[in-house]
């Protein structure tokens, strides 16, 4: 018999390395960190920007976004908007587990910097462990520019089904 062929029981592991390895008992029961948002969340969309100057959005962003969500037939009651600068995001998957999200919007936030293991271009609808991604510049930007608005509304249109 050589070494790679020993099993060790459950109970001898726990008896070798009981001040070390193995916790047999739990005082507490981890809790989720309470996130801020604005919204409701009832559709479990997280759109998720970066302004440290602001809690969430400007107003002139407030407003260019409600115009976005009204074209997509949803609304504020409908997202939770998340400020990744308002708010340290040590796990993207802390966020996502707490808002149950299915959908993230990045505005102006890589994927990378969001915590993501993977990269992706601007306005290509990504899947990832369950969850749809969409990346897109800042809310600023696309206000500003007619070109990256039109490729937004086609990434929305698919996204959304519309």
């Amino acid at each position: 018999m050589d070494l790679n062929s020993i099993k060790l029981t459950p109970q001898l592991t726990a008896e070798l390395y009981a001040n070390t390895l193995v916790e047999t008992t739990f005082d507490t029961i981890p809790q989720l960190r309470p996130i801020r948002f604005l919204g409701d969340n009832q559709k479990h969309i997280l759109i998720v920007t970066a302004n440290a100057s602001v809690a969430f959005l400007t107003d002139n962003e407030l407003a260019f976004l409600t115009n976005i969500l009204a074209a997509c037939k949803l609304s504020i009651a409908d997202v939770a908007i998340i400020n990744k600068e308002q708010y340290a995001v040590a796990d993207y998957t802390e966020v996502l587990d707490f808002l149950q999200s299915k959908t993230v919007l990045l505005f102006g936030v890589d994927p990378l910097a969001f915590g993501l293991p993977i990269n992706f271009p601007y306005f290509q609808l990504q899947t990832f462990h369950l969850h749809t991604y969409l990346y897109a510049p800042k809310l600023e930007e696309i206000e500003q520019d007619k070109n990256i608005k039109a490729q937004l509304w086609t990434a929305l249109k698919t996204l959304f089904g519309i």
